[in-house]
């Protein structure tokens, strides 16, 4: 009997055991703070260097961040001529060694947002290089943002720019409208800073806006020539052109802007004349076709006729873009006329007229 009682005790043990499952450490809450920013970008202008960036919007939970209330800019300088190249700085690197350079409080936001900025959390900072950098110094930057509970997010990723002499603009913009494109053309600088690049890595970046839109480049790569084509406008609007002197390197250095050009692009280039003109004589009539002009902005024709031999044309017709034919009903037997044909665009422009054609008006019996 006390065999029977215990067995039914170590099964009901067993299964407790087996039951329970093994706790891991307690682990502590997750602090919430900001994202770091990823988009952190640096850039020579002049005798400035340009951080761009953009504020986070999520704590790194996921959560919504709500408002940034400041950004901390800290900074690394280095001597390039000491340590003959340029240290490669980790995030948590940079932390340990970084000088706190300017905290940006949440009001001064909107001074350092840039024209066309698709959303209010990008910003620019304008560092002035000093005298005793240029030629001599590296700078690595790299930010951090509080929240509103002063709570800061890592720092991001350090970017870094020897301090270059800063490139002389080029002189003499001009823009002349032609057909298909607008030039633009410039001089170069008189002096190309020769001590902080070799000529060969010295180009051009071409900027061009509109009305009160900020200007965009219009180049990919820095252009080698004092000339560009933009082919890429719309007649009936006034653009303005800029160029910055620019090296072939990463970071971008740049000069500041040159004086600006200004182009409108009237269209005052009438389209080529008909070509193919031929009059057939019927009963009464004489038919005219003509080759249909290929101008995207062709807006029709005009008919021209005179008797042979007499000085001025007269205007017969008007015809939309769609028509080139026409057949001429007023005439009358046995006199020669000559006809010709315009071409008009959208524009108001007219071509000159074409070759001509030579009818004789017939009977308007048949034959």
């Amino acid at each position: 009997m006390a065999r029977r009682s215990f067995l039914p005790i170590l099964i009901t043990s067993l299964i407790v055991i087996a039951s329970c499952g093994k706790k891991g450490p307690i682990q502590p809450p997750l602090l919430r703070v900001p994202q770091a920013v990823e988009n952190l970008v640096l850039a020579q202008r002049g005798a400035a260097l340009l951080l761009t960036w953009t504020n986070p919007s999520a704590y790194v939970d996921g959560n919504p961040l709500g408002e940034v209330s400041e950004v901390e800019i800290w900074l690394i300088k280095e001597d390039r001529r000491a340590e003959g190249s340029a240290k490669t700085w980790t995030a948590e690197q940079f932390e340990s060694k970084g000088v706190l350079l300017v905290q940006v409080s949440q009001d001064r936001f909107d001074s350092l947002r840039p024209a066309g900025a698709k959303t209010g959390s990008e910003l620019t900072y304008s560092y002035a290089l000093a005298n005793e950098d240029i030629g001599r110094k590296v700078l690595t930057f790299s930010l951090r943002v509080r929240d509103l509970k002063k709570r800061a997010s890592a720092f991001a990723q350090p970017v870094s720019q020897e301090a270059r002499t800063p490139l002389a603009p080029p002189r003499n913009v001009r823009a002349v409208v032609f057909e298909d494109h607008i030039q633009v053309s410039w001089e170069s600088p008189e002096q190309a800073a020769a001590e902080t690049a070799s000529p060969a890595s010295i180009g051009y970046n071409i900027y061009r806006s509109e009305g009160e839109n900020p200007p965009s480049r219009l180049n990919t790569a820095p252009v080698k020539t004092t000339e560009f084509p933009d082919k890429g406008f719309s007649s009936g609007r006034t653009y303005r052109y800029f160029i910055r002197t620019a090296l072939e390197s990463a970071p971008r250095v740049e000069s500041e802007n040159s004086e600006a050009a200004e182009a409108i692009a009237k269209d005052v280039f009438p389209p080529a004349p008909p070509a193919g003109l031929t009059a057939v004589v019927g009963p009464g009539y004489i038919a005219l076709s003509w080759q249909a002009g290929r101008e995207s902005d062709l807006a029709g024709y005009s008919v021209w006729r005179r008797e042979q031999d007499e000085g001025d044309f007269i205007q017969l017709a008007r015809l939309p873009a769609t028509d080139s034919s026409y057949s001429d009903a007023k005439v009358e037997k046995g006199r020669k006329y000559e006809y010709a044909i315009t071409a008009l665009d959208s524009a108001g422009n007219e071509s000159q007229k074409s070759a001509t054609a030579l009818g004789i008006a017939r009977d308007d019996s048949p034959e």
